[in-house]
């Protein structure tokens, strides 16, 4: 396959728009900054920026990192919504004293876009993920919307009270590669598709996960894989 190098022109603007989507997503100021830069590369590129200025904000009290691998039943979310409500319920601290962050990748990386792209690429028959309600392939991302798995948006809202959400570029890669070889179209081309089109509002992207973990884990967040 292709590398995958969209142009830096390109890549500037988009990142502009994906600031300005994290404001409308109720993502801080103070976090705006680390919608990636780290997504403007891939792996090939001699040169990555890597913007990690999010994490200065990451001050709360209690910190912790939830490593989402699997899709098939949303557990990082409903497990970082117990982590903030215990915390609020049981201990009296308020959301601005607990952080939490979600990074998804491999099966997990289809949970950071749109229905419009569920429908489209079929992500809910690829990641074999069912409609409770129609006992069919999801053709909508199962934590955007109340259901089986929820009985509120788990996504939105835990964005709404700080959570941050965190795909890895290197799951990106794979699944413009698995769908271009499903017919969609180009890896380069499905890549911008799917970061400007389909990409939820606020997602921040990180060269590798892995990393991302290693370097959240380094700055005192506590690690649970989901």
């Amino acid at each position: 396959m292709p590398a995958v190098s969209p142009d830096r022109p390109a890549r500037r603007s988009f990142v502009g728009r994906l600031l300005a989507a994290g404001v409308s997503a109720g993502v801080s100021a103070g976090l705006l900054p680390a919608v990636l830069r780290a997504s403007d590369t891939s792996p090939s590129d001699p040169s990555p920026v890597v913007d990690e200025r999010w994490m200065d904000a990451l001050t709360g009290k209690h910190r912790q990192f939830f490593d989402s691998r699997v899709a098939t039943d949303g557990g990082a979310f409903g497990a970082a919504r117990n982590f903030m409500n215990a915390y609020r319920d049981a201990y009296g601290m308020s959301d601005r004293e607990v952080n939490v962050v979600i990074g998804l990748h491999g099966a997990a990386a289809s949970l950071a876009f749109d229905d419009a792209a569920w429908q489209r690429f079929r992500l809910g028959q690829s990641n074999d993920i069912v409609d409770a309600s129609t006992k069919m392939p999801a053709l909508k991302n199962p934590v955007l919307s109340p259901g089986a798995l929820s009985s509120d948006a788990l996504l939105p809202a835990l964005q709404a009270r700080g959570a941050l959400i965190l795909l890895c570029n290197n799951s990106l890669i794979r699944i413009t590669r698995t769908l271009s070889a499903g017919g969609y179209g180009s890896v380069e081309a499905l890549r911008d598709e799917l970061l400007r089109t389909y990409l939820l509002p606020g997602i921040i992207v990180v060269p590798a996960m892995v990393v991302a973990a290693n370097r959240l884990q380094a700055r005192g967040l506590s690690y649970v894989s989901s």
